[in-house]
């Protein structure tokens, strides 16, 4: 069958169990990164290409992959001697429209960013006071006022701090909360959505999910997402169920637990189990994988030495598949389109094998069938490859998942649909 889709003559025969399948092929960023403890993705030097940055707990490394935009990736040490270098988060701290970097060090007890002066050169900053244990940090607006504040959380000493920006990057400390003990992660997010941030946090040992509301002034009220939780590891917040709040998703390493704890809109949150066999279960991220227009969730397992993906269906039921089961002491997952080629790779820090990983995505579709003609409008996905050709005899206007008209020239792989004569028609799978 051709690769151009003619819209008004073909309609692929596509099956009712449509859904997307992932195959995953597996690049090694860096071996021998001792205790890979982190990692992360964003184009770090301004040119178009998705770079990587990871922490090595043992080596004492906070670390960038450069991409040369063929996924050949080269290391540049950005701090060597950041004793028990734990996290890090990338973001323009000082507004100067390049990426800077902020770790975490547990051994150190330090919260610190580095600032970019355009050619990756980076000058180290040191926030104060120690955050004693400092093990995650988020750069974000809390306020907001339009700088980057940062927030972080210590270990042993249970206490989340937040360091407020004043524009010129002299930063004031502040407490947001206490007694989180084993706060493995924080996540910053507007959970109640007033328009300010609020911090959710989780705690190892005192095995519990908590969040921090923010009164729009800063002082912050602690909240319980969940008690019970043991051995809560990792946590990550997204609207789940496509309801417009902000759900919360959980990883407890003693329990070998993945859950979502769906938010009523009120903030009064009921858990669901996605996996109660994730072995050590140990980090947790969220987003739309397949490319399917619903939330799907990718999961580490520390003990288990795998990384997962949880599909949802429409309906937050949701089917694991493995993405790898063979990196000793799977610590840390990411997603981020590595190869620039439309879809999302997962990204992985194995703390027992010293790596840093990336899975590239091939999404891949449900294979094209026969043409037929289109006798009604369908709301049946036309799955495709190549070109999307549109009538030229008809109005129509083509748009993306995200609402935003675009044009049928060169598109990325995706989700479309097009409105003809004033009116949705079609719903396009571009998978290639």
């Amino acid at each position: 069958m051709k690769d151009i889709i003619v819209f008004c003559l073909l309609l692929v025969a596509v099956p009712a169990f449509l859904f997307a399948q992932i195959g995953w092929t597996e690049h090694i960023v860096n071996t021998n990164f001792g205790f890979a403890s982190w990692v992360y993705a964003i184009d770090l030097d301004g040119d178009n290409d998705t770079d990587i940055l990871g922490t090595a707990y043992d080596d004492d490394d906070v670390a960038w992959w450069e991409n040369d935009g063929n996924q050949n990736f080269t290391k540049h040490t950005i701090a060597g001697n950041f004793d028990g270098a734990y996290c890090v988060h990338a973001v323009d701290v000082d507004g100067d429209t390049d990426i800077d970097v902020i770790g975490a060090a547990t051994v150190d007890s330090l919260v610190a960013w580095w600032e970019n002066d355009g050619n990756e050169n980076f000058t180290y900053h040191a926030l104060a006071p120690i955050l004693p244990s400092a093990i995650s940090c988020y750069g974000v607006d809390v306020e907001p006022d339009g700088d980057v504040d940062i927030v972080g959380s210590g270990y042993w000493s249970g206490d989340i701090f937040w360091w407020e920006n004043d524009g010129n990057e002299n930063f004031t400390y502040d407490t947001v909360g206490f007694g989180l003990i084993g706060a493995w992660a924080v996540n910053p997010c507007d959970l109640d959505g007033d328009t300010d941030i609020d911090v959710i946090g989780i705690g190892a040992y005192v095995n519990s999910i908590r969040w921090w509301e923010n009164d729009g002034n800063e002082n912050f009220t602690e909240r319980v997402v969940l008690n019970g939780f043991n051995g809560a590891r990792a946590v990550y917040a997204v609207d789940v169920d496509g309801d417009t709040d902000v759900d919360v998703i959980g990883a407890a390493q003693t329990m070998n637990r993945l859950s979502w704890f769906r938010n009523d809109g009120n903030e009064n949150f009921s858990e669901l189990i996605i996996d109660n066999n994730l072995v050590s279960a140990s980090a947790v991220y969220a987003v739309d994988l397949d490319n399917d227009t619903d939330i799907d969730v990718i999961g580490a397992a520390l003990q288990g030495n795998e990384f997962a993906w949880y599909e949802n269906d429409g309906l937050e039921n949701f089917t694991k598949h493995v993405i790898a089961s063979n990196d000793t002491g799977a610590t840390a997952v990411y997603a981020a389109d590595v190869d620039t080629d439309g879809d999302l790779d997962v990204l992985g820090a194995a703390a027992g094998s010293d790596e840093i990983i990336w899975w590239e995505s091939d999404v891949v579709g449900i294979a094209e069938g026969e043409g037929n003609i289109v006798t009604s409008e369908s709301f049946l996905p036309t799955v495709i490859t190549g070109q999307i050709q549109l009538p030229d005899d008809k109005t129509y206007k083509l748009f993306d998942i995200t609402g935003r008209e675009v044009t049928p020239d060169n598109l990325k792989p995706g989700v479309y649909f097009i409105e003809i004569e004033g009116r949705i028609t079609q719903k396009i799978i571009k998978i290639r």
